[in-house]
């Protein structure tokens, strides 16, 4: 009520409508808070007055259609046209009885004939009481939400073992890191459960939309940071940590995590391989960026005097960032291949330069130099390897985000004006930025001995 007057006109429509005529990059915290409110109470509105709740399927239609109660003359038979009409108003009467009597009786007995009516009139596309109680315990158990807290912590943990393994060892260090290992195994399984229960919710893959691929990318980089464990003991906790920050990221408030049906394109085969490839590749491409990172900050960070097991380490993360970028790219050219195979089938040609494709092409050809930069006289050096491999990593950043919301074209849900960019985006540019400098000038001050110990 307090959204509208006595005569029933709605009190915020000027403001929203001012609102709605700025451009996304022009709206303040503001305006973006009262068109949520807007939406919301509009969805409210229509739930009270029934037309938003599609409930009813009406059996006699072959695409399986559910209409709201105001669309009882939609083809209906006509019992169930007069049931369709009449049983939500009887519903919200036996509610307001029960709520001024304490007796639900009526109100229960009404749902069950709705509850009828669904199984009976919808059954062929009514789902099974497993799908039901699959998605009751994916909203209950919340696992997206709870793991990044557990990754981080663990991804923390393990991460002060790797550096404390550079100057000590001892039985009770190796005890403990096999323990983290272990540990880290039961939350990817955790988050494979999480996945293939939300599949099963939604009967298509989990990497349909901008939210699930991020996700994806989380379970992608865990998996590919414990494949490559034995190679570096700071591969486990960096896939910890970055896979945590990808759910993180992926839980704030710019992306979806609904449930939604698939568009037409994507109702294709194609979308559990072609789209699955390109996902999959991105994982181990982001792992090599964090890899680089954190080669990048042993650097600036170096001892007066390293000993054999840092130089060791250093030697190993390089490794280890080589072949994630050899998965990474090897993954990323067959999907793009494929992309042209699944386009042909859609829109009847193989390539036509969309910005989609053309970034892909570009992440391909960028991460195609960065591994060949071994071969090159004077690039053979970890400093111009790791620095390549970090900032590469902003090519898949705009052909994953950068292309859906801010160019035009058949992969994008661009509407003609740029979203505003997160300030956290800054922030982390900057402080990358004063990473990389910092690192390559603490290398521009290393003895040639030790600048040796680093070739690539």
């Amino acid at each position: 009520m307090d959204f509208v007057d006595e005569e029933g006109n709605y009190l915020l429509s000027d403001m929203v409508e001012k609102a709605n005529l700025l451009k996304p990059s022009e709206r303040n915290e503001g305006h973006k808070e009262l068109l949520k409110t807007d939406e919301r109470f509009n969805i409210f509105y229509a739930v009270l007055i029934g037309d938003f709740l599609k409930l009813y399927p009406n059996r006699l239609d072959d695409n399986q259609t559910w209409y709201t109660s105001s669309q009882f003359t939609s083809g209906f038979e006509e019992e169930d046209a007069i049931f369709v009409q009449n049983i939500g108003k009887l519903y919200l009467s036996n509610l307001k009885e029960g709520l001024l009597t304490g007796n639900w009786e009526k109100a229960d007995e009404t749902f069950g004939y709705i509850d009828l009516y669904q199984r009976e009139a919808g059954k062929s596309v009514y789902p099974s009481e497993a799908e039901i109680e699959g998605e009751l315990l994916f909203n209950k158990l919340k696992l997206g939400n709870r793991l990044f807290g557990y990754f981080w912590l663990l991804g923390l943990m393990m991460l002060g073992l790797a550096i404390t393994a550079l100057f000590y060892s001892g039985k009770s260090l190796k005890t403990s890191w096999k323990l983290g290992v272990v540990l880290a195994w039961i939350g990817w399984v955790i988050f494979t459960f999480h996945l293939s229960l939300r599949w099963y919710i939604a009967k298509h893959p989990p990497w349909s939309d901008g939210f699930e691929m991020l996700v994806f990318v989380a379970w992608g980089v865990l998996l590919f940071g414990l494949v490559f464990g034995k190679k570096s003991h700071f591969t486990v906790p960096l896939g910890l940590l970055f896979s945590g920050t990808l759910l993180f990221v992926s839980f704030l408030d710019w992306l979806n995590p609904e449930i939604t049906n698939l568009m037409p394109v994507l109702h294709s085969y194609w979308l559990k391989i072609h789209v699955a490839i390109i996902v999959s590749g991105y994982a181990p491409l982001a792992l090599s960026a964090i890899i680089a990172l954190l080669s990048l900050c042993l650097l600036v960070f170096k001892p007066k005097s390293p000993n054999p097991r840092w130089w060791l380490s250093m030697k190993e993360l390089i490794v280890v960032n080589e072949l994630s970028i050899t998965v990474g790219l090897f993954l990323l050219t067959i999907g793009t291949f494929l992309g042209g195979v699944w386009a042909n089938e859609s829109w009847g040609r193989y390539w036509a330069w969309d910005p989609k494709e053309t970034w892909a092409l570009i992440s391909v050809l960028i991460y195609a130099v960065v591994l060949h930069l071994r071969l090159i006289p004077g690039s053979r050096n970890a400093i111009i390897y790791n620095l390549a491999s970090l900032w590469a990593f902003g090519a898949i950043i705009m052909t994953s985000f950068g292309v859906n919301y801010y160019l035009s074209g058949l992969h994008s849900y661009a509407k003609g004006d740029p979203v505003p960019v997160p300030y956290w985006v800054y922030v982390v540019t900057i402080v990358l930025l004063i990473v990389s400098i910092t690192a390559y000038l603490r290398f521009g001050k290393l003895t040639e001995a030790e600048k040796r110990q680093l070739m690539i």
